[in-house]
Parts: C-alpha cells; structure tokens; sequence
C-alpha cells in the first residue's frame, strides 16, 4: 500500500527543511541572529533586561554547543559573520581543539565570559558549555598553543579577564584530550605544587593603551612559556618569568 500523496509532501518539506537548516551557512545565519539578543538585550532598559541578557546567553550556547558537537565541519569553519559581532574562536594549529568565547554583558565592569569548548576525535566532535556562574569566573580564552609528548598533545589555552575597569588578569590553562574526554592537565610546577592554570594581575593605568601590554610569549621550538612579572603596585616590569617543558612538566627556569 503506497502512503498518501499529503504525507510524502510533509515527509519531503520536512526532509527539505532539515537539510537546508544543516548547511554551514544557514547554521550560522542562526547563530548570529541568536548571538545579536545579547547585544540587544544589552541596550535595553527595564526591569526584564537582566533577566533576558541570561536567557539570551543561554539560548546562544545552548544552539553553539549543539551544533558544533553535532557537525564535524563546525570546527574548521570561519564563522566570520559570528567573529564580526566580536566572538572570539581560538583553534589549535592541528584543528582538532577550538575555544569559543563571548562577552555575555552581565558583568559591569568585572567582565562575565561564556565559553564552549569544541574538541574531534576520530571523526566524532564533542563540545561542551561553560558558563560564569554556574562554572565559577570563566575568562577569555585569546589563542591556543600546543606541544607534543609521547603521542599526546597538550593544549595551552592563552586567556584574560577583568576585575574592575582597572584591574586586569592574564595567564594560561592546560588542557589534554584522554579517551575522548577533555581534561585539565596539572603539569605546571610552582612553589605550592603543581598545577594546571597559572596567572597574574596588573594595573591597567600604567599603560596609555592596551597594545603597549607585554604579553605571554609561548616558544614552540623550546618549549617554553613566559609571562610578565608584575611588581607589587600592579605595575608590570621588562622582566619575564620562563617556565620551560621537560617532558613531564612546565619547570621555572631559573
């Protein structure tokens, strides 16, 4: 018995839609209208402006996380109209690990980041939602850098944040890919153990503008990572302190 002529044209306007709303394009033309209410919600006043800021940053990752886990192609895909309205998209140099990070505007001054974080393995993506609040500060993540050890590549995810219009912070965070399994990685060695996130704070009114701030410097060929020393008053030095790879840990060279 053959199906009615009505539902093989529902069936096919359905199938139709479900692929036209899989195509790069079309997936990211529904991010950045989903991504634009955060700035919209942002300009409003009134007592909803809050409440909305939170459900449009939750919509946003929510649709960002679902996407780039289902589709494989999302983790090499530019999104440059989404980069245009300011997310951020740090990719490793292999293409298989990718930070998205936004300003979800309700923070004030003291800036609240959201991230997802998208990883490939074989050829299966994962990604995963982190949101200030309810996974604690999150920061910006800038750049991923990566080394290798005996098979393994070890992520280090470059980030900042603000605590005031003033006060700023940099630092890095370790990350590794176990058994299809994103994991934090303690491997930087300090004086109170080791540990796999490392940072600093300094004030920004030493500096006419943001360009002339020293930076974390990551040297691949050497395996090191330098980040500024910051002096007492917040004020940052021309001295940097170098923590180098010695093939189980991030070591302070001395």
């Amino acid at each position: 018995m053959k199906p009615p002529k009505l539902l093989l044209l529902l069936w096919y306007c359905f199938t139709s839609l479900t692929t036209f709303a899989q195509t790069p394009k079309s997936i990211e033309a529904d991010l950045l209208k989903s991504f634009k209410r955060i700035s919209y919600w942002d300009q409003q006043d009134g007592d909803v402006k809050y409440d909305s800021l939170i459900a449009a940053n939750k919509t946003f990752g929510t649709k960002l996380k679902r996407y780039t886990e289902k589709h494989p192609f999302t983790i090499n895909y530019p999104f440059t109209t989404l980069k245009k309205e300011k997310l951020k998209i740090a990719t490793s140099a292999n293409g298989l690990f990718r930070i998205y990070s936004w300003n979800t505007e309700l923070g004030g001054t003291m800036y609240s980041f959201s991230n997802v974080m998208q990883y490939k393995v074989g050829s299966k993506t994962y990604s995963k939602l982190f949101e200030s609040g309810e996974n604690g500060f999150m920061p910006y993540y800038d750049a991923l850098c990566s080394i290798q050890n005996n098979g393994k590549v070890y992520y280090i995810g470059v980030f900042w944040g603000t605590e005031s219009s003033r006060y700023h912070y940099e630092g890095i965070k370790m990350f590794t890919i176990d058994n299809s399994v994103l994991k934090e990685l303690k491997i930087i060695k300090t004086a109170k153990g080791l540990n796999s996130t490392i940072s600093y704070d300094y004030d920004t009114t030493f500096f006419r503008d943001y360009k002339s701030i020293p930076k974390i410097v990551f040297d691949g060929d050497k395996g090191q990572i330098s980040l500024p020393v910051v002096a007492e008053n917040g004020k940052m030095t021309n001295k940097y302190t170098t923590y180098k790879f010695t093939g189980k840990y991030f070591e302070k060279v001395k």
